[in-house]
């Protein structure tokens, strides 16, 4: 895999298999990937080019890494934001 927007997409469909209560989007051409959850609000995770992780992108946690797979992360923002494995 060998650019963000393919990254990002993998971990949206990750999260949306996995999680019932989080709904992942990403604007068409954005390099930022929105997660929405009812009560928590927005937290958006971006693919660090450099860091080559995953990594929080604005407050709280900016900037933190999430892991180098898709898989990686989406274990990661699971326990973070305390969301229910979807049925």
């Amino acid at each position: 895999m060998s650019d963000a927007y393919e990254r990002l997409d993998e971990l949206a469909t990750l999260l949306t298999r996995r999680f019932s209560d989080i709904t992942p989007r990403r604007l068409k051409g954005a390099r930022i990937l929105y997660l929405l959850s009812a009560g928590q609000g927005t937290r958006n995770v971006i693919w660090n080019q450099s860091a080559a992780e995953y990594a929080w992108y604005g407050d709280p946690g900016h900037g933190t890494l999430l892991g180098t797979t898709a898989e990686q992360a989406a274990e990661e923002i699971g326990r973070t934001l305390g969301l229910s494995t979807a049925p």
